[in-house]
């Protein structure tokens, strides 16, 4: 192997608020051959640089001063993307604290190295990953373009190759093929590693699947096991509250979260879950203690929400501080100021509290207020404020329209089991949860019947009637991103069959513009984009 070509073609950002550190690091990679070298002083320095260019290898010091650390540095990145699966992200530190560790650890970092480390254990760990990641360039690149069937023939064709990073590779291609429901597929990858080795994120990939499969009991025990095996393993801790929840036992799924959060206390998203159950269950001095601690770690974090401080504005009156709580919520205008559901939020979270202290005057104009702001929205709503009106609704005995909310938020997200489960969840406690449970089973039938109608139609050749079958199933549920995704696909095999027209071209724009709005990631979305491009290059 060529040392210096591995370093001189590669691209190095250096994160640290130190100008010694970045002058050290700078000067270890110079003397391994490196380049182009780039350096951050903090992390909104980090991200804009991430933003602009596509690195090879970041190496970022976890305490960066004020602002964003390098946990929330590689959390942004990892969610935005800024780095793919074949770059190489260093944790470089001098923090010994479990919490620190175990939190930085969970947002997967190829590396961990903990100062003081030499010049040689740094080139030594380098070319260890730069073995580990060298041909994952293909798969990349089709990664970037949405283009998930590319990836995985890239990752077929480097597996066939029975290389040495062949498990890193076959975990890849179990990852993209859960994202994309390959459930099948997904499976018998983890079967296949399981066969020879009792891998914890093979277990965990099996549980999951279960999970979305509805198995629940059979979910709860591969995570159960997991945890007897591995107590330190984190993920198993949220896959587990999150079957339990399915379960509908949530005092028990509170305690795995509180389990969870004893080992890594810095998860934004695990303290906001604490406090939803802590909140339903009326806890309401734990659920402001995690939702304090929420929305602290979300200040400089790309998972900031308004929910996080709508939890916190709740908590706070159920505490008896209205004021406090009503400081909270008027809050998040402020600081989601280009959020187009700020308003709305807002608006839910003053009503809670204006009810609380007896105000029914001011709980009615607040609810008026957040009826105005969801009409601006044009009927489109994201799951998440389809969960908080929900509750908004049952909570104002406005049944009638939580019971719509219900069905049209069901309908829109049939596929996602996780938020389905956080449906009946809220339905629990207000006599609704029978209904929500019909609502799911009917509305997944009505679609996979619809589904399979439109398949056979155009595997027949009657693309006439598959179109109008699929356009009158996207036009009753316009935020159901699979009916939009089918009737495009209809219009597309159409036209492709015998030409385009500017009715078909208009329409599949305006289907793939809805699903853009509820799903931009949605892994089906290329594949129909790259169509409409061949048949209407402007596109």
């Amino acid at each position: 192997m060529n040392q210096k070509t591995d370093f001189s073609d590669k691209t190095y950002l250096i994160v640290d608020d130190f100008v010694s550190m970045l002058a050290l690091l700078r000067g270890m990679l110079r003397s391994f051959g490196a380049v182009h070298l780039d350096q951050a002083r903090n992390g909104v320095e980090a991200i804009a640089l991430m933003e602009r260019k596509r690195y090879d290898v970041v190496l970022c010091d976890y305490n960066l001063g004020h602002g964003k650390d390098g946990q929330q540095v590689l959390e942004e990145a990892r969610h935005r993307s800024l780095i793919g699966v074949d770059a190489i992200f260093m944790m470089v530190t001098g923090e010994t604290s479990r919490e620190r560790v175990m939190g930085a650890v969970e947002y997967t970092p190829d590396t961990y190295l903990t100062k003081p480390f030499t010049i040689k254990m740094l080139k030594s760990r380098l070319l260890q990953l730069f073995e580990r990641k060298s041909n994952l360039g293909g798969v990349e690149q089709a990664l970037l373009a949405t283009n998930h069937d590319s990836a995985l023939a890239e990752l077929n064709a480097r597996i066939a190759e029975n290389p040495r990073n062949r498990t890193d590779l076959l975990r890849l291609k179990a990852d993209i093929c859960l994202t994309t429901s390959r459930h099948r597929e997904a499976m018998a990858i983890y079967d296949e590693i399981l066969a020879d080795d009792a891998l914890d994120w093979a277990h965990l990939g099996r549980g999951r699947i279960l999970f979305q499969q509805k198995h629940y009991d059979e979910a709860h025990g591969v995570f159960a096991r997991l945890l007897d095996s591995n107590p330190n393993f984190i993920l198993a801790y949220d896959w587990l509250a999150k079957t339990q929840v399915a379960e509908q036992s949530f005092d028990e799924a509170e305690q795995s979260l509180q389990q969870a959060l004893r080992l890594s206390p810095r998860n934004l998203d695990r303290q906001r879950r604490l406090g939803d159950l802590a909140l339903q269950r009326e806890d309401s001095q734990t659920a402001e203690a995690a939702f304090e601690q929420a929305v602290a770690l979300g200040r400089h974090s790309v998972l900031n929400h308004p929910v996080l401080y709508v939890g916190l504005a709740k908590s706070k009156s159920l505490n008896k501080n209205s004021s406090q709580a009503l400081k909270v919520a008027g809050e998040i205008h402020k600081r989601f100021i280009d959020h187009l559901e700020a308003a709305i939020y807002e608006a839910s979270a003053t009503a809670f509290i204006k009810r609380q202290e007896g105000d029914a005057k001011g709980a009615t104009a607040a609810l008026q207020a957040a009826e105005r702001s969801l009409a601006s929205l044009g009927g489109g709503m994201s799951a998440r404020l389809a969960l908080e009106m929900l509750m908004t609704w049952f909570r104002a005995g406005e049944t009638e329209k939580a019971s719509v909310l219900l069905q049209q938020s069901v309908a829109n997200h049939h596929d996602d089991q996780e938020f389905l489960t956080e449906v009946v969840r809220i339905c629990h406690d207000t006599g609704l949860a029978q209904q929500a449970d019909q609502d799911i089973r009917q509305i997944e039938q009505y679609i996979v019947q619809i589904n399979r109608s439109g398949k056979r139609l155009i595997e027949e050749g009657d693309y006439e009637a598959a179109i109008e079958l699929l356009h009158d199933a996207a036009e009753n549920m316009p935020g159901n991103k699979t009916f939009n995704l089918n009737a495009a696909k209809a219009w597309l095999i159409k036209m492709e069959s015998r030409g385009a027209s500017a009715e078909g071209i208009q329409t599949v724009r305006r289907y793939l513009a809805r699903v853009r709005t509820s799903a931009p990631h949605d892994w089906r979305l290329a594949d129909s984009q790259s169509r409409l491009r061949q048949l209407a290059p402007k596109t």
